[in-house]
């Protein structure tokens, strides 16, 4: 493969990649560019990433997920604590699926119901539960 830099006045850096035995170069920009301003070849250079399209669907993570479903809870604490004071809640999708006194039971059911998905199910309360944790002690000889 050769390589060669070039340092022009409109673009920085702009690496041309010539793979043995084919015509049309690969070029790796630092910024989107117009390229039959540049290159004899036009638009013949494949993109290195795909283009979105409108019917693909959205996925998110479960870490993603957890945090909608935090922000969520968070947002309507209020209204929350009206209808759930001390209890579990289990939030998915952006909606309260159920609640309950016990933790363990409302998994069961939310998990039976919903099958194992990420779902956030906080303590619903006033006050904020404050946890210490003592520092480990090390002892040096």
């Amino acid at each position: 493969m050769i390589g060669t830099m070039a340092n022009t006045g409109s673009l920085e850096n702009i690496t041309y990649n010539f793979p043995a035995g084919l015509m049309s170069p690969t070029v790796d920009f630092r910024r989107e560019v117009e390229l039959s301003l540049i290159l004899p070849f036009g638009n013949q250079v494949e993109k290195k990433t795909a283009e979105p399209t409108d019917n693909t669907p959205f996925v998110l993570s479960e870490h993603e997920m957890l945090i909608m479903e935090k922000k969520y809870y968070e947002e309507n604490k209020e209204t929350l604590l009206k209808k759930y004071q001390d209890k579990f809640i289990a939030i998915f999708n952006n909606d309260v699926i159920d609640s309950d006194k016990n933790f363990s039971k409302l998994a069961s059911r939310a998990y039976k119901k919903f099958g194992y998905q990420t779902m956030y199910m906080p303590f619903v309360t006033a006050k904020e539960k404050v946890v210490r944790i003592p520092s480990p002690r090390i002892k040096i000889f």
